[in-house]
């Protein structure tokens, strides 16, 4: 049995501005060096010793990444391409208001599954899932406590992977809102299939989503 620490990266403008990150390279803004500063005082103060960190050789991740490496020391920091955020497409860098306003029809058909929602010349969180599969399963063999650093919306494809669950079409841009920086998950095996195969029964998750309240690391 290992320990996931799933950690968000520290903030960037286009996290506050609510546009759609993908796989576009961003460094953290003044708020998001704080929230990382923050994170890696919450590690220590819970005593969380971490064997690796595993991110995306791509900002906000690494520099997340580097930086709790070097308050944790001795740990080990794997950049790995399969980490690197959902590539989706054309709509990189828009408002995420935006998108759902000229896609209506792509996410009204895709909620039941919204796994399977492609943006043009994208990829399907269905698809980042399983590029992750073999990193995860080597990562659980091998160490008991290691940390993954993701932004959204692959942090919300790893969180639900560990929780056996379907995203609500509301997370597929940007996320589950309201989550903490730091998420704890113990497991022994990450399962791609439990994500592709999982179906969104009603639409109250995406409203509890939308709605649960913001947490602060400190």
């Amino acid at each position: 049995m290992s320990t996931v620490v799933l950690i968000r990266p520290g903030l960037t403008d286009y996290d506050e501005q609510s546009r759609i990150l993908g796989t576009l390279e961003m460094p953290m803004n003044d708020k998001g060096l704080e929230q990382v500063e923050g994170i890696v005082r919450r590690l220590r103060r819970e005593g969380v010793q971490l064997e690796a960190i595993f991110a995306s050789p791509f900002d906000p991740c690494c520099s997340t990444a580097r930086a709790i490496a070097e308050a944790q020391k001795g740990v080990k920091i794997k950049e790995l391409e399969e980490l690197r955020n959902v590539d989706q497409g054309l709509w990189q860098g828009l408002p995420e208001a935006d998108v759902r306003k000229r896609y209506p029809k792509i996410f009204r058909t895709g909620r039941e599954k919204p796994q399977t929602i492609c943006p043009p010349e994208g990829e399907t969180l269905s698809e980042a899932c399983q590029r992750m599969q073999k990193v995860f399963t080597r990562a659980i063999r091998k160490y008991q406590v290691f940390a993954v650093v993701a932004s959204d919306p692959i942090a919300t494809v790893i969180r639900c992977t560990l929780e056996a669950r379907c995203p609500s079409v509301g997370a597929c841009l940007c996320g589950e809102h309201g989550r903490a920086s730091v998420e704890f998950f113990e497991t022994d095996s990450f399962d791609s299939s439990r994500f592709l195969d999982s179906v969104q029964s009603t639409g109250s998750a995406e409203l509890s989503v939308e709605s649960a309240p913001s947490e602060t690391t400190t």
